[in-house]
């Protein structure tokens, strides 16, 4: 009955977000919406491993959360080789945390930039590097959410290439504020300078022939984002959706800014749901391996336009049920 451990890297809500055990288990309705997320998984395997990690009592969360929650000790960090995930479209990092690189004939837009400045410089750097890409081709920087782990390494690109960095306007103005808790290296760390503010739903980067739609989605922090990308998969036109901390819902508004910004996913005919933090909805470093070693096969990031639908509804009836759970509101459609 204890209350639910939050992320690591913390949320606006903190343990606030998730609804204790007892709670979980005991809602007659929150249990009704996991049978229903269930059905809609049905017999397909794809389905079925998603909605193992999206319908917890915690929701998706990193593995490594999992493992502290399990009593087990943490999985070393390692670094994962760039890996062309989508025609135009790859990723670089850690296996708890990664930045990805949208490659246009105009540039190159990069999502999020690890920790650092010094892993900008000794990670991100070569990685583009090994793929064939120039750094100082990386035009802008879109930052998912105001925590160190995705903005740390924009003011290097920043202050040595002059790229924008992009966040919501209420995630600068968070990041901008002094923190007293800070201590040692996180008292210190630099920040990237305010370029670009995301004020309003569907505002849009746009580079050479690729515009990337953001939408708002508060919960993890104040103006974490959701992202639909246009990339291609083996030559064929295809939207992703990117969720920066969006499955995180500790109230009414950021679940219904977290349902909206899935139907318009599915509006968009999406067919892949991908995270900055690999293993939230799924064995996606696993699956980063296949695509490695098979680049010509399927892509197991790739949904049907009617799998990723039934994959979102999965999502919001298991957001629901979380929210019900805690008793701060009644289930709707």
């Amino acid at each position: 009955g204890a209350p639910a451990r939050r992320a690591v890297g913390g949320t606006t809500a903190g343990n606030d977000a998730y609804p204790t055990d007892d709670q979980w288990k005991n809602s007659k309705e929150a249990q009704a919406l996991v049978a229903k997320a269930k059905a809609a998984a049905g017999s397909n395997p794809k389905l079925q491993e998603r909605f193992e990690k999206a319908c917890t009592v915690l929701g998706p969360q990193r593995p490594a959360v999992l493992r502290q929650n399990a009593g087990l000790p943490a999985e070393p960090q390692r670094q994962v080789d760039i890996v062309k995930l989508f025609d135009n479209f790859y990723f670089f990092g850690f296996n708890t945390v990664g930045a990805w690189a949208v490659t246009t004939n105009q540039g190159i837009i990069l999502i999020d930039s690890l920790n650092t400045v010094d892993e900008a410089e000794k990670i991100i750097e070569p990685a583009l590097v090994k793929a064939g890409l120039k750094p100082a081709d990386v035009k802008y920087i879109i930052v998912g959410h105001g925590h160190f782990d995705h903005f740390g390494g924009a003011p290097y690109f920043q202050q040595k290439y002059g790229s924008k960095v992009v966040m919501s306007k209420l995630d600068w103005d968070m990041i901008e504020r002094p923190n007293p808790n800070a201590r040692g290296p996180q008292a210190n760390r630099p920040l990237p300078k305010r370029d670009v503010e995301v004020v309003s739903d569907n505002q849009k980067v746009t580079l050479g022939d690729e515009t990337i739609t953001l939408r708002i989605t508060p919960g993890h922090t104040p103006g974490t984002l959701a992202y639909y990308i246009p990339v291609k998969d083996h030559g064929k036109q295809i939207e992703i959706l990117m969720l920066s901390g969006a499955n995180i819902t500790p109230d009414r508004a950021s679940l219904d800014a977290f349902k909206k910004a899935l139907d318009y996913a599915k509006q968009q005919k999406a067919q892949a749901l991908i995270n900055g933090h690999p293993g939230l909805f799924g064995d996606e470093i696993g699956w980063m391996e296949q695509v490695r070693s098979n680049p010509n096969g399927p892509n197991p990031f790739v949904l049907t336009v009617d799998e990723f639908g039934k994959f979102a509804d999965i999502m919001k009836d298991c957001a629901e049920a979380r929210l019900v759970a805690m008793g701060t509101t009644k289930a709707t459609n």
